[in-house]
């Protein structure tokens, strides 16, 4: 849905790019400018020499004159042009002698033998959606309906904000009085902004919270049906 990416990453917002506002152009003239702008970056008269060199852990595409004795160390100064791999062109194209990469020159594009270990934030997140998955949930209102006068006066409705989260971890954040600790934290927000704060903010703010009470699930509107028992186990 259209809010999921702004719920969970609420910070994009202060990035957004403005669209682009310029008529299209006919096919045939765009066509044309795109060939022009292809041939700025293109020189067709030079053929380009590359080399693999592998070592343990990978193998590099460097280019000969810089594997050359006596060469000339290439500075980087800039992003590397992308080298595209025709079909055919696998990973054995690339495995060569095993001897240790060129520590001081620039490669081209590098093939790793293996994956990198995972973040340990990575791993809690697999256990957390493996717990997730096989525990029964209940819908769960981001933006409280006990404010539910409040939000609307913001341009929110509140049923078109729910997240499918384990029951147990909904029954704990409204445990207790006036809706528990989740209302209590939208109650401190709306007193804290004094009741001014920009549609925007609020959307922040649930994500933040989402963080904060470290929620796993999958959104949804309240009218949906989505089928929310548990997923058994191989």
């Amino acid at each position: 849905m259209r809010w999921v990416s702004l719920l969970l990453c609420a910070w994009w917002l202060g990035c957004a790019a403005s669209a682009d506002s310029r008529p299209p152009l006919p096919t045939a003239l765009a066509w044309e400018e795109s060939a022009e702008g292809a041939h700025e970056c293109d020189d067709s008269g030079e053929d380009v020499c590359l080399s693999p060199v592998c070592s343990d852990t990978g193998c590099a595409l460097y280019r000969c004159e810089d594997l050359s004795p006596g060469r000339l160390v290439r500075a980087f100064t800039g992003p590397t042009p992308p080298v595209l791999i025709a079909p055919g062109s696998g990973a054995q194209r690339t495995w060569g002698s095993a001897q240790g990469l060129p520590g001081d020159a620039l490669p081209v594009m590098v093939f790793r033998w293996h994956r990198r270990e995972k973040l340990p934030s990575e791993l809690q997140r697999e256990r957390a959606y493996e717990e997730w998955a096989q525990k029964p949930k209940e819908r769960h209102h981001l933006f409280p309906q006990a404010f539910q006068d409040y939000f609307a006066r913001k341009g929110i409705n509140v049923h078109d904000y729910v997240f499918a989260i384990d029951a147990e971890v909904h029954a704990r954040i409204h445990r207790g009085k006036n809706g528990g600790p989740w209302n209590a934290e939208w109650r401190a927000f709306i007193e804290r902004t004094l009741g001014e704060a920009p549609k925007h903010e609020h959307l922040e703010y649930a994500g933040a919270l989402i963080q904060k009470f470290f929620l796993v699930g999958y959104t949804m509107t309240y009218w949906q049906r989505v089928d929310l028992t548990p997923i058994p186990r191989d």
